[in-house]
């Protein structure tokens, strides 16, 4: 009997993390950046920046996670890019995203030149984190924000674009 549930446990686990590995996903290209963006239209759309690394994202990681769960009813989308290590994403990211809770794909960095992803959002963007970028229903960027938020700093903030 102890074995069964044992293996039941160790189903359940693994079963939790594939979902999530399912749900992240590399971006290494302008082309893949732009398909994204193109899916986005239509929404408010929040791109956060973060690594499991920073202190200052991790703090942020819940707030956003929560206005993520009041509004994504209401025509707003989160898309979080992590720029974590490849080589960490299982040891550290995902663990992390299901902690978090986590059901939506989200994105890690594995461009070869990391300057082109920070180009394609911001030429001055010098690649501090957090740093996100809010984009209107027309996925126009309207504001960029470097360093940590809480709660309400960004639900006042896409508030101006989800009427």
């Amino acid at each position: 009997m102890k074995m069964k549930i044992l293996l039941i446990l160790f189903s359940l686990i693994a079963i939790s993390k594939s979902s999530i590995s399912q749900n992240i996903q590399k971006i290494n290209s302008l082309t893949q950046l732009d398909s994204l963006k193109a899916k986005w239209e239509g929404n408010v759309t929040l791109v956060n920046f973060w690594a499991s690394w920073c202190k200052p994202c991790v703090q942020e990681f819940p707030e956003l996670i929560r206005l993520y769960n009041d509004y994504h009813n209401k025509r707003f989308t989160i898309i979080f890019i992590s720029l974590d290590f490849p080589e960490e994403i299982n040891s550290k990211v995902i663990p992390f995203l299901k902690e978090n809770k986590v059901d939506f794909k989200t994105y890690y960095n594995d461009f070869k030149n990391a300057d082109d992803l920070m180009n394609y959002f911001d030429k001055k963007w010098d690649g501090a984190i957090p740093t996100t970028f809010i984009y209107d229903k027309n996925g126009d960027l309207k504001s960029e924000f470097i360093s940590n938020h809480d709660y309400d700093f960004f639900r006042t903030e896409i508030s101006k674009y989800l009427e």
